[in-house]
């Protein structure tokens, strides 16, 4: 799919107001009636808080419709396309960077995947987001990491009311993948000891769990590398021999698409902090 991609601070809108917040990047955007964005991906994954306006979103090959008080858990390059509706729309937008993500990647697991979040809890939290960006004194950046992390904890606890409702043969399929995500397992085999149509699979973990099986796999692997970069000292061709990767070379070139940053890289920042 070709998109557009828009590095940090750029939007395919206008910026009517932003400002930086610690680590973090808060700007609201502003969508004529009836806008139509064309497929595009942003650089930095980030929080969207729909401020007003209701909008169709495409992403992975599925639609949803997007109105305000939601939030949306926007990974980094995910291409998407938008329409408003004849209301227009206002969102704001909180950029995530890498160095932030590196560092607690493993508490915001909701950010591998895109997804939509409704309820009080996250509208009263966008709107308080929305808040710190007319403020500007010292405990803001604060304050935003706060909220930012109590979305990601509110959208964890969300997946893992939708994980209970899975149906036990796609949590087994879940298991078995968890058990060795390193086995070179196909849809077909999966669907087959499951007892259903490979279709079938497909459509339901993408749905319960948000990524598609291959996508979910993958980042078992990053983290699975992420993990032994940290804690060892064993030559990067090893460690990507050990996550499942053919080789080196395809292991950096995912790591990278991934992380933002190599896997050395990502080791010597680890280990400075």
């Amino acid at each position: 799919m070709n998109a557009l991609h828009y590095s940090p601070t750029r939007f395919p809108a206008p910026v009517v107001r932003a400002r930086a917040a610690g680590s973090f990047v808060l700007s609201e955007t502003r969508y004529a009636a009836g806008a139509e964005l064309a497929t595009h991906a942003h650089e930095y994954a980030c929080l969207v808080v729909v401020l007003g306006g209701t909008f169709r979103e495409r992403c992975d090959g599925s639609t949803r419709e997007v109105e305000p008080g939601a939030v949306i858990v926007r990974p980094e390059g995910e291409p998407h396309s938008d329409r408003f509706t004849d209301g227009g729309g206002r969102c704001l937008n909180v950029e995530l960077p890498p160095q932030w993500l590196a560092r607690v990647r493993e508490l915001v697991r909701p950010l591998d995947t895109s997804g939509v979040y409704r309820g009080s809890a996250f509208a009263v939290a966008g709107r308080r987001l929305h808040t710190e960006l007319t403020r500007g004194d010292d405990v803001s950046a604060l304050a935003v990491e706060a909220l930012v992390l109590g979305l990601f904890a509110d959208a964890a606890r969300t997946e893992r009311r939708l994980e209970q409702r899975a149906p036990r043969w796609l949590s087994g399929v879940r298991a078995r993948i968890h058990e060795d995500p390193v086995a070179h397992l196909s849809l077909a085999e999966l669907a087959s000891a499951a007892g259903v149509h490979p279709v079938h699979l497909a459509a339901a973990f993408r749905r319960h769990y948000g990524a598609s099986v291959a996508a979910y796999v993958r980042q078992l692997r990053i983290d699975f590398a992420c993990r032994e970069l940290a804690a060892s000292d064993a030559p990067l061709a090893d460690i990507a021999l050990a996550a499942g990767f053919a080789d080196q070379s395809h292991f950096g070139r995912t790591f990278k698409e991934a992380m933002h940053v190599t896997p050395a890289a990502y080791r010597a920042a680890v280990r400075r902090r």
